[in-house]
């Protein structure tokens, strides 16, 4: 048992500082009754700006009334792990589906930007680090797919494939603490605006479909949190949830603007008549093969012209006119345009 009567929370638990009123402390609890101790007595992690600090008084144990307990350091990955990861592309399953939809170059870039690797405990596995903004590896995590629809392969009672190197490697002692998934990118960029999704593979297409974005993901719906999102302050920070957790992550945003992140969330998907647990990816998708080139081939003539018609003393680019049609199936493909400022392939701006 420990000496001291009180402690600090050694939890990731914080509370509102009664200071500075950010959500950045840590209360003491009462080791004898393992009650939380009242609000003013804590210690606030801005050490340089705030430094509060009340520590409860006691005569009882020892002298020492309260231990501070440094937290645990996080574990790291062998850097090379990643460079032999990255082998055996031939036989990986999402690689080959991103070639289903992407060309050649397109893909090979990608894979060299987020270290995408390869792994054959799962047949076709793919594995997705997580490096943070110093280089360090702090987690894989090992997936499957399928090579033909790029959805997650399950196993016979249809659960998803998925696993660690960590645990693959059965290292008891590794301390894991995530990071965003694609951080690694900060240093490699002059972009100031990140597009946070969940999914990796979300992040990963979008950043081929979207390039102008610096593309992230949280790796789960609950890695919206500022623990993750810390080593972006100072970039503009946009949030695309899948459909259905938009309340979730509006909801943690508003905490993290506390501690000073630009962030906001985008209500988007929220609107559309999609399924919930649809991503940004796969609208990208859907709405890819509506556009595809054979598309306005296959409108009858009469409606081709309706297309060709004047508008404002101009005259529709093919896209305009491609998207016009699209906006006649899908409503929500104007708002897409409109989210993302979408243009042609000159740079210029979709507009009807």
């Amino acid at each position: 048992m420990t000496p001291y009567r009180y402690i600090l929370d050694t939890s990731s638990k914080k509370y509102r500082c009664p200071n500075c009123h950010k959500k950045t402390f840590v209360r003491f609890i009462d080791t004898e009754t393992g009650e939380v101790m009242p609000d003013e007595f804590g210690r606030c992690d801005r050490e340089s700006k705030c430094k509060y600090f009340n520590a409860p008084k006691s005569e009882t144990k020892t002298d020492f009334n309260y231990e501070y307990i440094p937290p645990v350091k996080s574990s790291y990955h062998d850097y090379n792990l990643v460079i032999e990861s990255g082998r055996g592309f031939k036989s990986n399953n999402f690689i080959k589906f991103l070639k289903t939809v992407f060309g050649a170059d397109e893909v090979k870039e990608v894979i060299m930007r987020y270290l995408i690797g390869s792994t054959k405990y799962f047949e076709g596995g793919t594995v997705f680090w997580q490096i943070d903004d110093q280089q360090k590896v702090r987690h894989g995590k090992v997936m499957a797919y399928n090579a033909s629809t790029g959805k997650r392969s399950k196993d016979a009672n249809g659960k998803a494939h998925i696993n660690s190197v960590r645990s693959l490697m059965k290292l008891q002692d590794f301390n894991l603490k995530q990071c965003l998934f694609g951080l690694h990118l900060v240093n490699e960029t002059d972009c100031k605006k990140i597009a946070l999704v969940e999914g990796e593979k979300t992040a990963i297409m979008m950043s081929i479909f979207k390039p102008e974005y610096l593309w992230m993901a949280t790796g789960s719906k609950h890695g919206f949190k500022y623990e993750y999102l810390k080593p972006l302050k100072g970039f503009e920070i946009v949030a695309f949830p899948d459909k259905s957790e938009y309340s979730h992550w509006l909801a943690k945003a508003k905490e993290i603007k506390c501690y000073g992140l630009d962030v906001s969330v985008s209500e988007w998907m929220e609107t559309t008549t999609y399924p919930d647990g649809t991503d940004l990816a796969d609208v990208y998708l859907m709405e890819r093969k509506k556009s595809s080139p054979e598309t306005p081939q296959q409108f009858p003539k009469s409606e081709q012209d309706e297309l060709i018609k004047k508008s404002d003393n101009r005259i529709y680019s093919t896209s305009e006119k491609i998207l016009k049609k699209l906006t006649g199936i899908n409503p929500n493909v104007l708002e897409l345009v409109k989210q993302f400022e979408l243009t042609d392939i000159n740079g210029i701006a979709l507009k009807l």
